[in-house]
């Protein structure tokens, strides 16, 4: 009898270590921001970038999902806030304050703290972002189908005296900013049509306004490459135009830029890359389409998942490759790499597993299209490391400073 406890001891144990072992999700408690510690009005001064990861909206079905919000200090130390899962979710930096969007939460970090809770869970993030002259922070995610058999969007926008929540009813295929405006490319998917749209948060109200319908190649579809990007005259986006008839082709592609005038809303297209019968077309895939183009003095930079960087003059309209990054995989493999634009500076997150601190932040000048310098990044690996039964995806990098 006392065998038969004993063995019952030990297999409860194991099966114990087990668990915590696969299935429960933790971070060290050396590696992670408390909750205290978030409301913290302070707790930017000291932070240099942000990179957010999740699970994947399918690992969410039990309700276990996480994502983490790794704040990297100006001694290049990662520590990590943990919150619920939220697929390609992203975070949004203005006027001294982080928004950190998960599953069913909003918090406002910074010099205000505030949280909000969702009435309705997401589990699909689209964008965040900043409009500067509303003062308005906005969340974009794409909810599903609704019971109508329509496609629903959701947005909540607002700032530390609440957020309003509205409905857009579509599929939304990228977005950007321009101004104090939100571009989105949305997608009929049955009909296989797109459409760039307005959409205008103020302070109680949201308006959507159809700017034009996208010309697409005959038997062809369309996906999103880079956010929409805009000046005074255009709006500009990369989009992959994929054929539609059949397996056979699925390795053929074109990478164009799409140009529309504002005012005449002519559309112009410019090839970047050409694909045909290519082995891995998700080797070319930019590491995150939320931040892979840029403006900057008139020049439109697009890197791709090769590490090639293209410059497109909008004043000439010629294209050109800037330079390449070194040593990045043509496997289409991934180890959480992400880029940020702001100004001239092309900041990218990088992976080499012969290092003790596996991970390291690349700094380019644009103009120069050399690079600049190696940021160290001490923690993140071992903060990825600690979590265990789930498998976790960055989504999101932004420099704060």
């Amino acid at each position: 009898m006392k065998k038969i406890l004993f063995f019952s001891l030990v297999t409860l144990f194991v099966g114990g270590l087990v668990y915590q072992f696969f299935f429960n999700q933790h971070i060290s408690a050396s590696l992670s921001v408390k909750k205290e510690a978030i409301k913290d009005k302070d707790i930017l001064s000291d932070k240099r970038a942000v990179l957010y990861f999740s699970t994947t909206a399918d690992q969410d079905m039990d309700g276990r999902g996480i994502s983490l919000a790794v704040f990297i200090n100006d001694k290049g130390e990662a520590d990590a806030f943990k919150m619920n899962g939220l697929e390609l979710g992203s975070v949004a930096a203005g006027n001294n304050e982080v928004l950190l969007v998960d599953r069913d939460k909003i918090r406002l970090v910074g010099d205000t703290y505030k949280e909000f809770n969702m009435k309705k869970s997401q589990y699909t993030g689209e964008r965040t972002g900043y409009l500067e002259k509303e003062n308005l922070f906005f969340t974009l995610f794409n909810s599903g189908f609704n019971s109508n058999g329509g496609y629903d969007s959701n947005i909540l926008y607002g700032n530390e005296k609440g957020f309003h929540k509205d409905n857009i009813p579509y599929y939304i295929g990228t977005s950007g900013v321009d101004k104090d405006e939100i571009i989105a490319l949305t997608e009929n998917i049955e009909a296989s049509e797109y459409f760039l749209r307005k959409i205008t948060p103020s302070k109680n109200n949201m308006e959507i306004q159809d700017i034009i319908q996208i010309e697409k190649p005959k038997n062809s579809s369309l996906s999103g490459s880079s956010p929409i990007l805009a000046d005074n005259q255009y709006y500009y986006m990369v989009l992959e135009s994929t054929p539609e008839n059949g397996v056979s082709n699925i390795l053929n592609s074109d990478v164009i830029l799409y140009r529309i005038n504002k005012k005449t809303l002519q559309q112009d297209e410019f090839t970047i890359s050409t694909y045909r019968n290519e082995k891995n077309l998700t080797a070319h895939y930019p590491f995150n389409i939320k931040n892979s183009a840029h403006l900057y003095n008139d020049i439109l930079y697009y890197a791709n998942g090769l590490g090639e960087v293209f410059a497109f003059d909008t004043k000439t309209q010629e294209m050109t490759k800037k330079f390449t990054m070194k040593n990045v995989r043509k496997d289409g493999v991934r180890f959480h790499e992400q880029l940020f634009y702001k100004d001239d500076n092309l900041y990218v997150v990088r992976h080499d597993a012969k290092l003790k601190e596996k991970y390291y932040i690349e700094h380019y000048s644009l103009t120069k299209g050399k690079k600049i310098e190696n940021i160290k990044i001490n923690g993140l690996n071992d903060i990825l490391q600690s979590i265990k039964g789930k498998s976790i995806y960055s989504y999101d990098f932004k420099m704060l400073k």
